[in-house]
C-alpha cells in the first residue's frame, strides 16, 4: 500500500503563519448582540452567545 500526503501549497509571498491563521479565521464569527468574537468549536462560548441580552464574556 502507498501512503501519501498531499499538502496545501503556499503561494509567494505566503509563510505557513499566513496560511494556519487564514484557516483559524474561519472558526470564528461576530456576535450580532454583542460583538464579540466567538470561537464556534468552543460549545460553552456558543452557548453563552445564544440567549437575548447577554453581556460579552471575560477576556482573559
Amino acid at each position: 500500500m502507498i501512503n501519501a500526503t498531499i499538502l496545501r501549497s503556499v503561494g509567494l509571498g505566503q509563510g505557513r503563519d499566513t496560511v494556519s491563521r487564514d484557516s483559524e479565521l474561519v472558526h470564528f464569527e461576530l456576535c450580532p448582540m454583542c460583538g464579540q468574537a466567538v470561537d464556534r468549536r468552543d460549545i460553552y462560548a456558543v452557548m453563552h452567545h445564544l440567549p437575548v441580552g447577554h453581556e460579552p464574556l471575560p477576556v482573559h
